[in-house]
């Protein structure tokens, strides 16, 4: 509901209707729930149409209708087209509060006596005409909003509606007394608005409430609605689904369980064969998502990774994922993206090791929310690397690091640990087909066990299969050369592009 309309919850409005009536055409008018709509037809004749049946309409007809009651009026080809005076409003701003009360038989002062929410009757000469000068004296109130206008308003509203229902209380005057089947659709969708949120409700049910049997309700209510229950009551939920998709940052799993759906795979399912789209494309159509787009949401995650906000990561990966957008664009777009600009940072000396941990810390989070769904949507990985700490050294800081820069560009790393002997490196890379091994050390005593790994690939004869990378403090481009690995690199974000570029190689 507008701002404009919480100041002024009534409307009061003169309209000649145009349109002329076909038989195929749905009510396309639902009054909001919770306001009562009075229709005086000033001149002309027509058809009025209430959800799925039409009755004849001329002057002096008065029609009171209740919230989510679907309705309109047609011409019918005459030159002389209908004049209307229509009047909207919410008892509860209005009236006292045993008049508004829709559980009190007082409600709108007895107008729709047994037939809620709907109450027609036809007018004398003198009773149009009074009642066409308290439209007047509203809605002039309405338009000049003079002082303590709303309490004159509320005062014509009452006395209209007393004289309205003191006038349906004499002899044949009321035109239409709506049938009980009528009346049971009504209060059906009544009850399927108040209820779409409960996914236990069913035809079963429903009928149940309304004491009725549940093949009895399915054939009125699909001959007074044009649909069959099951699709009215789908239509309804993805409506309100579009609505919170639209007006809220709710995720799609607590948008599932407000409009009453099955799970998130049905809800995707049936709302873009309704839609045309999924949720989340939707979402980005109404430009609701926080008034952001899609790469801001990304540049959003890449930002706070830097940062090293595990937690804001986390939160925005999974919101990400619930309003649809695909995992290998968070992955690649937002928290590789974000790693990689740490690695270069850290190359350059703008960063220290204390940010790439936190850093890497959020990504993980992240990681750990992708996982299943890439796996699901068979995203594969740049490469596998295997990764440790040789045999004898137990240091393994500079390790794990080159181990984050190298997940941070969409690497598999299978992380060996430390004191790794010669012989699992090479069963690591033999077991889990990794294009790289990657051997680390920090003591110069521990150098020469990298020798032994390049010997041990090739006794297992993968040798000319893998590509082997070394480093640490006291590792040189010479030393490299000299055991006959492929690559030293000085530094974690070095190491990791070249492990990419030996992956892709190979």
């Amino acid at each position: 509901m507008s701002d404009e309309f919480r100041e002024c919850p009534i409307t009061c409005e003169t309209r000649c209707v145009d349109e002329d009536y076909c038989p195929d055409i749905n009510p396309g008018h639902t009054i909001r729930n919770g306001f009562v709509e009075i229709n005086l037809v000033v001149s002309g004749s027509g058809i009025h149409q209430i959800m799925n049946e039409a009755d004849e309409f001329c002057p002096g007809d008065i029609h009171i209708i209740g919230g989510g009651v679907s309705h309109s009026y047609y011409a019918i080809g005459c030159e002389d087209k209908p004049v209307i005076y229509t009047l909207s409003f919410e008892p509860s701003a209005f009236l006292d509060h045993s008049l508004w009360d829709i559980e009190s038989e007082r409600y709108c002062l007895g107008v729709f006596r047994d037939t809620f929410p709907i109450s027609a009757s036809v007018l004398n000469t003198t009773m149009t005409e009074e009642f066409k000068n308290l439209f007047k004296e509203i809605s002039d109130e309405i338009s000049e909003k003079p002082p303590e206008w709303q309490t004159v308003v509320g005062a014509n509203l009452t006395i209209l509606l007393a004289k309205l229902g003191r006038y349906m209380d004499m002899a044949d005057t009321v035109k239409v007394e709506y049938a009980k089947t009528r009346m049971t659709v009504f209060n059906a969708k009544r009850l399927i608005e108040e209820n779409c949120h409960d996914n236990a409700m069913t035809l079963v049910s429903l009928a149940s409430s309304l004491y009725v049997s549940p093949s009895y309700l399915s054939r009125i209510f699909a001959k007074a609605t044009g649909e069959t229950f099951s699709n009215y009551v789908r239509n309804i939920r993805i409506e309100r689904a579009c609505k919170l998709l639209k007006t809220t940052n709710l995720t799609n799993r607590e948008i599932v369980n407000q409009c009453g759906l099955k799970d998130i795979p049905s809800f995707y399912r049936i709302f873009k064969a309704l839609m045309g789209m999924t949720p989340y494309q939707y979402k980005m159509s109404q430009k609701i998502y926080q008034g952001e787009s899609v790469m801001s949401i990304l540049v959003e995650i890449s930002e706070n990774l830097q940062k090293g906000k595990a937690k804001i990561v986390k939160e925005l990966v999974q919101s990400s994922l619930d309003n649809g957008l695909p995992a290998v664009q968070i992955l690649n777009d937002g928290l590789l993206s974000g790693m990689s600009v740490i690695g270069e940072k850290f190359k350059n000396g703008e960063v220290y090791v204390p940010e790439v941990l936190v850093a890497a810390r959020a990504m993980n989070q992240g990681m750990e929310l992708l996982k299943p769904f890439l796996v699901e949507d068979g995203v594969q990985s740049k490469g596998k690397v295997c990764i440790g700490t040789v045999q004898g050294d137990l240091h393994d800081i500079g390790k794990n690091i080159v181990k984050m820069m190298m997940e941070g560009k969409g690497l598999e790393v299978i992380d060996l640990g430390v004191d790794v002997a010669p012989e699992s490196f090479v069963q690591a890379a033999i077991e889990n087909e990794c294009a790289v091994i990657c051997c680390s050390a920090l003591l110069t005593t521990t150098m020469g066990v990298m020798a032994e790994v390049v010997k041990a690939s090739e006794t297992a004869g993968i040798r000319d299969k893998v590509k082997i990378m070394v480093g640490g403090a006291p590792v040189t481009d010479g030393f490299c050369r000299e055991i006959g690995a492929d690559t030293y690199t000085p530094d974690a974000a070095s190491a990791a592009d070249a492990a990419v570029e030996h992956c892709s190689s190979l």
